[in-house]
């Protein structure tokens, strides 16, 4: 297979294919980096969703109890 065919995709059962990504060269450091970020992301995202379910459920209690 040649660059010019992994660039067009592959033929799969017949079926076209994209081709795949393939990440550029970094070095351990670089990458390491990326992933801490992506880390520290994925817990930001988690604390808002947390947060985001307790106020839906304090909401819901609160609108629960006005009603008795």
């Amino acid at each position: 297979m040649t660059i010019e065919d992994e660039h067009k995709g592959s033929m799969s059962q017949g079926r076209w294919a994209p081709p795949v990504y393939r990440w550029p060269k970094m070095s351990d450091g670089e990458l390491e980096m990326i992933r801490k970020r992506q880390r520290e992301r994925a817990r930001i995202t988690a604390w808002l969703l947390g947060a985001f379910v307790i106020l839906f459920f304090l909401i819901t209690i609160a609108k629960t109890g006005m009603n008795w």
